[in-house]
């Protein structure tokens, strides 16, 4: 049986944390993986290192959490341009 998308997602999103624990980042979840920048740059790349690796259904999760980091990413940029 087929895994389904938001199961696919806990899962990269848990290696993610993982990963980023053994590099010793002790504060990162499941939230901020996605929204600090440091957390999820690094998260970001391990995605895209994974894209191609596995299942056209996988990729297209990898590829929707590169796009909720880049959303992300976005509004921290307008924040910060509002705060100038």
């Amino acid at each position: 049986m087929a895994l389904s998308d938001e199961v696919i997602q806990k899962k990269l999103i848990e290696a993610g944390i993982k990963n980023l624990k053994e590099f010793g980042y002790p504060d990162v979840n499941s939230e901020n993986i996605l929204t600090d920048i440091v957390y999820a740059g690094f998260f970001k790349s391990m995605l895209n290192d994974n894209k191609g690796q596995s299942t056209d259904q996988v990729d297209g999760v990898i590829n929707s959490l590169i796009d909720k980091i880049a959303q992300s990413e976005l509004l921290t940029d307008t924040i910060e341009t509002v705060k100038k």
